[in-house]
């Protein structure tokens, strides 16, 4: 008999940090239950659009264990809305997953199809009345759900802690190599991509025997990488640096080569680095989850970049005409609230309520950023320094193995 799970996921990140780890654990309980055809689960992948998706979510998730079904952002409305899907049998049982979005999707969804609904909840467990199961990150959250609902919340930890594979050891002797993570959005790489290319220029000429490697995004192509590299990082010090893909490389207009790695997930690549350059994002929390020290980007050097628009913020910014105008507005103003508050933006600075990993935030210039990595280079106390706070900071993995467990009893549970 086959029983339906469906997972409601939206942007990148998501599918990265929560539904990647989630159906690892899930191939794994699979296995131990020695589940057979006569107990077949399927999954089926539902994406609803996300103002930082790239367009490749569905590819991307097309390749995930276990997964048979993807149900692209451009056909998610038809599907909420009047039930269309690509010719799609939907099992008599299953249970809808929400792992990012709006819960309120996946009740809506879970109500369509006669399905129960397990929702995973970061920071807010809402629709609680309606909703049959929680997976909550803390106790903290359990507790604002009202006592008469509370039965429903199980406590499994953070899903981003999960997504690294702890089990994969790291080189005894690190080569003198530094992994950049631009991100996978096209705002970030906009940014991102030029800045690299102007930082592996400097590097290049003050530390020529450092190896230098993207870590691409399984979003993003290199083709795409250099389209970015093409734009000069507006700083005095960045010298018009630009970038052309060569042999699969990127070799900038100085000479330096940067090699593009594209395994996915890139996680020996990172533990084989001494340090990573990455911008703000769930690349923080995967390399928090592997104890990898990092510096932390985000460079405010292009007026309109996108710093924080969601909800009412980016559907202004992105209007007709005033649109541009208004994300400089936008980003003055968020900039400065930042900024102002001591805000952290990297998530093991958020876990730890204080900054265990530089961020350089503003006008950035290519320059400091090298001072930086160099000073780590060469103070390897610091970088282990750095390497056990992370350590600290994380805290106990196994989130991902609970959700799997939850998911399955749900599913094995005809009430």
């Amino acid at each position: 008999m086959v029983k339906d799970i469906l997972i409601l996921s939206n942007g990148p990140g998501e599918l990265m940090t929560w539904v990647y780890p989630f159906l690892k654990a899930l191939e794994t309980a699979q296995e131990l239950q020695n589940y057979s055809k006569q107990n077949k689960t399927r999954i089926s992948v539902v994406l609803a659009p996300c103002q930082n998706a790239s367009g490749r979510e569905a590819q991307l998730a097309q390749g995930f264990p276990l997964v048979e079904r993807v149900l692209a952002q451009e056909q998610f409305f038809d599907f909420l809305l009047w039930g269309r899907s690509p010719n799609w049998e939907w099992a008599k049982q299953g249970v809808v997953v929400f792992l990012g979005g709006d819960q309120f999707f996946a009740l809506a969804i879970a109500k369509r199809l006669g399905y129960k609904t397990l929702i995973y909840a970061e920071w807010e467990a809402r629709w609680y009345r309606w909703t049959d199961l929680f997976a909550v990150r803390n106790q903290a959250i359990a507790d604002r759900i009202p006592v008469n609902f509370r039965a429903k919340a199980q406590v499994i930890g953070d899903l981003m802690v999960d997504q690294a594979e702890k089990d994969s050891a790291r080189p005894v002797d690190i080569p003198k190599r530094i992994c950049f993570m631009p991100g996978s959005k096209g705002h970030k790489l906009r940014v991102g991509v030029p800045l690299v290319v102007a930082i592996a220029d400097i590097l290049h000429q003050r530390s020529p025997d450092l190896e230098l490697v993207i870590a691409l995004a399984p979003t993003t192509t290199p083709e795409i990488l250099a389209e970015y590299a093409q734009i000069v990082f507006p700083t005095p010090d960045s010298d018009r640096a630009t970038a052309q893909l060569v042999d699969g490389k990127l070799v900038t207009s100085k000479g330096a080569v940067i090699k593009i790695h594209d395994q996915f997930p890139a996680h020996d690549l990172i533990k084989s680095s001494q340090i990573c350059i990455t911008t703000v994002g769930a690349n923080t929390a995967e390399l928090a989850s592997l104890g990898q020290p990092m510096i932390v980007l985000l460079p405010t050097n292009f007026a309109d970049m996108k710093i924080g628009w969601d909800g009412l913020l980016g559907l202004l910014a992105a209007a007709p005409l005033v649109g541009k105008l208004l994300g400089v507005v936008i980003n003055a103003l968020l900039i400065s609230q930042i900024q102002q508050k001591g805000q952290l933006l990297a998530w093991p600075n958020i876990w730890a309520g204080k900054e265990i990993v530089p961020e350089m935030l503003g006008k950035i210039t290519p320059t400091e950023v090298v001072d930086k990595i160099l000073f780590y280079i060469d103070h390897g106390d610091e970088i282990d320094k750095m390497r056990d706070r992370l350590k600290e900071v994380c805290g106990q993995s196994g989130a991902a193995s609970k959700l799997a467990e939850i998911t399955l009893n749900a599913i094995a549970d005809k009430k």
